[in-house]
């Protein structure tokens, strides 16, 4: 028995100093990264925006707003809204919203389209159909795009000579619950970027994507790729096997805002999407995945042992940690909006993550907009 905890003692040391490693080697990677500016284009290309909606009374208004207040040549862009099935308000929202606008159009889904692909991944498809730009912008309902945000993209592909690009989602918070999401968002983001930046990108998020038609269509489209809970995952993943390059960048420009969760359910929910979308990553990331995770019971573990080793620990993690939070903010030329779920970032995760790693081993399906899949 004495054994056995001396191992346990000994796996826990090593998990909390594989752990800071890591966190190192991120600040590193964060701080080197280079000012990402905003490069606009002389002539730009024609766009289509898709945006899927389903059950998004609440939010659609908004994000149509600051759709239609972005500044891209006239016609050279067209927003098209796909409503899958909603059973609220959303069409009428929508059909009030851009009767007087000949840029917008509304496409109202049958559940029969496409019938190899479902969810967002059919709506997507189908708005693709009916697409006429050079470049596919993608976002959702519940987002909000700044003035430059369709210029910022394009100008990322083509100055990149890019297939598929990813900008940067940030959180609108109120309560101390969604201020803990923004900074997680925005630490989210950092690592994405960061792996991005020295050639091992691992994703696109679907909430703030762009992708060339010519790109786009190499893949067979959503209609033919095989169907992903995480959607975004599964086309990023298609480029890559095409060839394509990934493009992804830091800067305010492609900033957007998205509508913070309401409970603790429903960010468990999502990250477990997440995490059975993305089950095929690299291996690296998934031992990367393991670790952080695990830290959250290794130290623990410690502290039982050794109370003043593990207090140095997870003081020099706090500090790293702060750090990162502040190279990506600057990065993002915004000030630190939320100090207090900055400073107590690590009490947010100490819950979150053993939940969501309980939550993910539960036999349930992964739900989204109300359906399980």
């Amino acid at each position: 028995m004495q054994n056995i905890l001396t191992y346990l003692l000994y796996i826990s040391i090593g998990i909390c100093l594989l752990y800071l490693l890591i966190q190192i080697l991120y600040l590193t990677f964060l701080s080197r990264l280079k000012r990402q500016d905003y490069i606009p284009l002389e002539t730009l290309p024609h766009i289509s925006i898709l945006v899927a909606a389903r059950n998004e009374a609440d939010n659609i208004i908004e994000c149509l707003t600051a759709l239609n207040n972005l500044e891209y040549d006239e016609g050279k862009i067209e927003i098209l809204i796909g409503n899958d099935l909603s059973t609220d308000y959303t069409q009428m929202l929508v059909e009030n919203f851009i009767e007087d606008k000949s840029n917008f159009k509304l496409i109202n889904l049958t559940g029969k389209e496409h019938p190899k692909t479902k969810g967002k991944a059919r709506v997507l498809a189908t708005l693709a159909d009916q697409a006429k730009g050079d470049v596919y912008l993608i976002t959702d309902a519940d987002i909000q795009v700044p003035k430059l945000w369709a210029k910022g993209m394009v100008g990322m592909l083509m100055n990149e000579n890019g297939s598929i690009c990813g900008g940067t989602t940030n959180i609108i918070a109120g309560s101390n619950f969604e201020k803990f999401q923004q900074v997680d968002w925005l630490y989210f983001m950092g690592i994405i970027h960061t792996f991005s930046s020295f050639g091992k990108p691992l994703t696109v998020v679907g909430n703030n994507m762009g992708i060339t038609r010519e790109a786009y269509e190499k893949t067979g489209g959503y209609g033919e790729i095989p169907f992903s809970i995480t959607e975004d995952y599964a086309l990023f993943k298609q480029v890559q096997l095409q060839g394509g390059k990934v493009v992804q960048k830091l800067n305010m420009e492609t900033m957007v805002y998205s509508k913070p969760l309401d409970t603790i359910k429903s960010v468990l929910k999502q990250r477990k999407r997440w995490l059975t979308g993305g089950w095929d990553l690299p291996i690296y990331y998934h031992i990367m995945i393991f670790i952080f995770g695990a830290w959250y019971f290794a130290l623990p573990i410690l502290f039982f042992y050794n109370f003043k080793l593990a207090l140095l620990i997870l003081i020099v993690k706090d500090c790293l940690q702060l750090f990162q939070l502040l190279q990506i903010n600057k990065h993002l030329n915004l000030k630190v909006e939320h100090p207090f779920a900055v400073l107590f970032y690590e009490l947010y995760l100490f819950l979150m993550i053993p939940l969501t790693s309980i939550y993910f081993l539960l036999p349930t399906k992964n739900t989204w907009k109300g359906r399980k899949y």
